[in-house]
């Protein structure tokens, strides 16, 4: 049995009108998962420059120079408590597990993207 697919859609924002340098920040939320965000940042040609998915805690990457990397949030996960890690804050933190990368690339294989970026998302990661 496949599993269904993950559909994301644009939402619309003050970050997708302007820009910064000719940059512009695109940004696509999951329909049926609440914690799956995915960011673009491209150039006025309509070029990538930046990729960011968010699955949860995990973050799947692709800058355009430096290549893909996976990280994981400071956030709080089940009710830990921690001195400088406060729930709601969150920065990310470099996690080289291979297993980490290729689950967060397996379920980057469910998602569709809107049309006219969903294979570029694909074949900047999948290529």
């Amino acid at each position: 049995m496949t599993a269904r697919p993950l559909i994301f859609y644009e939402i619309k924002s003050q970050k997708t009108e302007h820009s910064r340098d000719g940059i512009r920040q695109l940004s696509f939320a999951c329909e049926d998962h609440p914690d799956m965000f995915c960011f673009l940042w491209i150039d006025p040609n309509q070029k990538l420059k930046h990729v960011q998915l968010l699955f949860g805690e995990s973050v799947l990457e692709w800058k355009e120079g430096q290549g893909i990397n996976c990280s994981q949030t400071n956030r709080i996960q089940e009710n830990e408590i921690k001195i400088g890690v406060h729930k709601g804050s969150r920065s990310l933190h470099s996690n080289d597990d291979p297993e980490l990368l290729n689950e967060s690339l397996k379920i980057l294989l469910r998602c569709e993207f809107p049309e006219g970026w969903n294979s570029l998302i694909h074949k900047i990661f999948h290529s």
